[in-house]
């Protein structure tokens, strides 16, 4: 068996460890299915690298300290384009020149990229969780260079203090843009003047409490008459307005003085805008009501004639520290990550660990360590074991998690320009259609109880697509104008094809981690007999074939 397994170590180096750990690799407690589950959740797919490199290191906490302790690999800034296209892209222009420079289209190319060869693949994946929690979308912010600074924030606080990215989002000129926080202005006594609520309403609805309050394992906190608990109300809406107002671009270096509105500048965090007395003459000095931090506690209110500084530092610790957060954030990235359907005493124990700031020996002890909400989602015993059997577990790949997924295991080979395939697929990579993310996170599959957000993009069309994509992918190559083009090579799994049982037990393991139902094993076994055995390459691209476009592989368990 070792010979045919060598000669398409190239295709399926992972089946080296899943075969022969005990003597290709350091023996260790991990189970090798465990292991391919940790780096389906962890990474954006089990390469035969990192697979082996986490086996060697022996626990899946000392796989976690490694990429925590990697250093991330970022999006390079773009020179931001002149904001009237026709300036530099006149009539006539290669079609090009308006994709790569007023399109999300270089950002898409290096975030597939990144994704598939780079060394820092759990602080990718957490990016892309946050991104869809704290959405910037390019359908407004269509610059790739007004968006780079945004993502690197991502990428940068992945492993740091919630606090810190909700304070480096906030400031964050595309964020800033994107929900109409930049140049918000005071009220002015005419009444011609109100605060915008955008950014007021979605930092709560979205990125720190959502709309009820919830108890520590994320079910809903009701009253006396079973009715959820609103957060907060208009009142409040209205108060973090008035907070948010009076910031502006930064400076241009070039200009000798500030004013409000600055011009535009995406590469810098927002400023709050002084004037020559060094006052915040376009912040609103009134007092604030902000949110309670209990159910019948009597609202925060911001006193009046305070700085926007210090106003929004306020502002911003009594959403942090409400609590809220822990069970609201988590269930998210536990969603984004393992399961769509986390057990209350999952979200329970995650909540934990934000509030403490300490799981399994990570964490500094800070509230909102990100760190310690990582290592509680990844190392709970919803998310480990070998082999998950309740029907409700798991979680539908996500588009670009899917087409990701394929070709870290199958040691694929791409130049990255991958988004039209996703977008196919319902997914259109840092253009999500609004606010609340490529797709609902309340949506549960149709005719049950049971959550299912990414099934909310998955339309009939969708499901062609994916379909689809791996035909191409299996039987010939993915082409793309302008592409060198997307291919896995089937052909190194001929040597196996003689024997269909041989052929159907290495993808179980490599694409399910072993988890193959008795009904598909005999079901792809009758099929894959079916085709002439001096025939290799069609048994060999069938058998991949009908296991990637099985639900037993597109749903994640």
């Amino acid at each position: 068996m070792l010979d045919r397994i060598f000669r398409f170590i190239s295709f399926f180096g992972i089946i080296i460890l899943l075969l022969t750990s005990s003597s290709l690799a350091k023996a260790t407690s991990l189970n090798s299915a465990d292991i391919e589950r940790f780096l389906e959740q962890s990474s954006w797919g089990p390469s035969y690298q990192a697979t082996q490199s986490c086996q060697q290191l022996g626990s899946f906490e000392s796989c976690l300290l490694e990429q925590i302790n990697t250093p991330p690999r970022l999006y390079p800034l773009i020179t931001a384009a002149p904001q009237n296209s026709n300036q530099l892209c006149p009539k006539g222009s290669p079609a090009s020149c308006y994709r790569d420079n007023y399109t999300q289209y270089p950002n898409q190319v290096i975030f597939f990229n990144n994704a598939l060869t780079g060394a820092d693949q759990l602080r990718q994946r957490v990016a892309f969780a946050l991104h869809q929690i704290l959405v910037v979308s390019g359908v407004k912010i269509t610059q790739p260079s007004y968006m780079v600074p945004y993502l690197n924030i991502l990428l940068n606080d992945a492993f740091g203090n919630y606090r810190n990215l909700l304070q480096d989002i906030t400031l964050n000129p595309a964020m800033g843009r994107y929900l109409d926080m930049v140049n918000n202005d005071k009220p002015n006594t005419a009444g011609t003047i109100n605060p915008n609520e955008n950014y007021a309403r979605e930092v709560m609805q979205l990125f720190t409490i959502g709309v009820n309050w919830l108890n520590p394992d994320g079910t809903l906190m009701l009253d006396h008459q079973n009715q959820p608990i609103p957060t907060y109300n208009q009142d409040t809406v209205e108060g973090y307005a008035h907070v948010f107002t009076g910031w502006t671009y930064a400076n241009p270096a070039s200009s000798s003085a500030s004013k409000f509105p600055n011009s535009v500048n995406f590469a810098d965090p927002m400023v709050l805008f002084r004037d020559s007395k060094s006052l915040d003459a376009h912040h609103d000095k009134g007092s604030k009501i902000l949110l309670s931090l209990s159910p019948n506690a009597t609202a925060v209110t911001l006193p009046a004639k305070q700085d926007g500084l210090v106003d929004l530092n306020a502002a911003l610790d009594n959403l942090f520290n409400h609590p809220n957060v822990g069970p609201f954030i988590g269930k998210q990235l536990i969603q984004h990550l393992v399961t769509s359907n986390p057990s209350p005493a999952y979200i329970n124990r995650v909540s934990t660990a934000f509030n403490t700031g300490k799981s399994n020996g990570f964490g500094t002890g800070q509230r909102g360590d990100m760190q310690a909400v990582i290592a509680a989602i990844l190392l709970d015993d919803e998310a480990r074991g070998a082999l998950k059997t309740d029907v409700n577990y798991g979680r539908l790949r996500e588009p670009v998690q899917f087409i990701l997924n394929i070709l870290r295991t199958s040691n694929g080979q791409s130049d990255g320009i991958l988004n039209q395939l996703t977008s196919a697929m319902g997914q259109n990579l840092f253009n999500s259609p609004t606010v609340f993310n490529y797709y609902p996170h309340s949506y549960m599959l149709l005719g049950t109880e049971v959550d299912g957000p990414e099934f909310g993009i998955n339309t009939s069309t969708a499901a062609i697509a994916r379909e689809n994509f791996i035909n191409s992918l299996v039987f010939s190559k993915i082409n793309i104008t302008g592409s060198t083009g997307t291919s896995i090579n089937v052909s190194q799994l001929n040597t196996l094809a003689a024997n269909p049982s041989d052929l159907i037990n290495v993808l179980d393991q490599v694409f399910l981690h072993s988890t193959m139902d008795q009904n598909m094993r005999t079901q792809l076994l009758t099929l894959i007999k079916s085709i002439p055995a001096n025939n290799p390459l069609l048994r060999s691209q069938t058998a991949v074939y009908l296991v990637l476009t099985s639900s037993q592989y597109q749903v994640q368990r």
